[in-house]
């Protein structure tokens, strides 16, 4: 993983709190899926590490996370400064325990050949980073079920220094708000059934 960059926004840095070492916290489902106790599937080592017992391939997972998608309120758009105005009604994916959020989403130019790409803002222990990730050969239509969602690589991560933060917290945190956000960070419902899974 490479973590080039420039300066950002965030601020100074304290340090992760303790419990953000914690990658899965609670409070998230994924759909019909099948895990094998310790043993990755499809590269998705933060939810295959945890070695829980087999599942009937009909049955819904429980997987302990604490981010959800929702709408942000007009107070948190105030609070955290962010770039759209009141009222807009714009999603992020958020733990509000842990007082994290990733916003942003996938960018897809195929006019000039560019490959999609994850452009976000990942805020969490008090440092705002910019995160570009470049996305792996999933799945190409909805139809397609479960449908699958690569993220390759960090490609970019400002400030390169992280504010101060640890790469080895800052990454499953990471992680986990992806896995939440899905496909478009809303009620995914175009995805409904989809695997999330990382080669970082």
């Amino acid at each position: 993983m490479t973590v080039p960059g420039k300066p950002g926004r965030g601020q100074a840095g304290h340090g992760l709190l303790p419990q953000l070492a914690d990658p899965l916290p609670h409070r998230y489902v994924l759909n019909v899926q099948l895990l094998f106790p310790g043993k990755p599937r499809d590269g998705n080592s933060a939810i295959a590490d945890q070695g829980f017992p087999p599942f009937c391939s009909t049955a819904l997972e429980e997987i302990q996370m604490a981010f959800v998608n929702e709408v942000v309120s007009d107070e948190d758009i105030v609070k955290y400064n962010l770039p759209f105005k009141p009222g807009a009604g714009r999603y992020w994916t958020r733990d509000k325990e842990r007082d994290c959020y990733l916003w942003g989403g996938i960018v897809e130019n195929f006019a000039f050949g560019y490959d999609p790409e994850g452009q976000f803002d990942f805020y969490c222990a008090d440092i705002l980073l910019r995160v570009s990730l470049n996305m792996g050969q999933g799945s190409s239509s909805f139809k397609e079920s479960p449908y699958r969602i690569i993220w390759s690589e960090v490609s970019h991560i400002q400030p390169c220094d992280l504010g101060g933060l640890s790469l080895h917290d800052v990454v499953p945190l990471l992680k986990s708000a992806l896995m939440t956000f899905g496909y478009d960070g809303r009620k995914n419902i175009f995805t409904p059934s989809r695997i999330v899974s990382f080669g970082f």
